[in-house]
């Protein structure tokens, strides 16, 4: 198959063709692989979880708009990743305060989707002051540790910390508001 950009190969997979789905497998498989590991180090659920994120872009492939797939992808599979930790349901499986406001509101009564959880986020991430939302990127998306973080941005390691602790409290306080509306919002229909 020839080189495509991305794009083109999502119009493509939206009309079900199997050729660019592949081309989006291979391309993505890997990294997801890893960003899955980094969690859960178990290589039978870790395949898991990137066959279920593929399975389910497929499933949906004709409904899905997606502006960004990397960013897509590697989000639904720290939502599986996460689901499945809570499914452990591990003592030590909430060593990121993050994830566990995450699985509590993806658990609440199924009120709240995956889909609308992430526009949430975006939203809130979108108005945090750059320093403090690049910091937050550099965490959770690419997973970097707080002193990769001070070094990569010449700050300090407690600068990093402190700005992270910022932004979680006020990721929780913003999903906490968003889950009440969406609650209050269901019950007057």
């Amino acid at each position: 198959m020839p080189t495509y950009n991305e794009q083109h190969l999502l119009q493509l997979l939206s009309q079900s063709n199997a050729e660019a789905f592949e081309t989006l497998y291979a391309s993505y498989w890997e990294s997801l692989y890893n960003a899955a590991y980094k969690r859960l180090r178990n290589e039978d659920q870790c395949k898991d979880v990137v066959q279920d994120v593929f399975t389910d872009l497929w499933t949906r492939r004709e409904t899905l708009a997606i502006e960004n797939l990397g960013a897509y992808l590697h989000t639904a599979v720290r939502f599986q990743v996460l689901k499945l930790i809570n499914k452990r349901s591990t003592t030590d499986a909430f060593t990121d305060p993050f994830e566990s406001v995450i699985i509590s509101y993806l658990n609440a009564d199924g009120k709240i989707r995956e889909k609308e959880l992430s526009r949430i986020i975006h939203a809130w991430m979108e108005e945090l002051p750059r320093k403090r939302r690049e910091i937050f990127l550099l965490h959770f998306e690419q997973e970097r540790s707080t002193k990769e973080i001070a070094l990569q941005l010449n700050i300090s390691q407690k600068t990093v910390q402190n700005q992270l602790g910022t932004a979680v409290q006020s990721l929780h306080a913003h999903i906490a508001i968003q889950l009440l509306l969406i609650v209050a919002s269901s019950v007057h229909h």
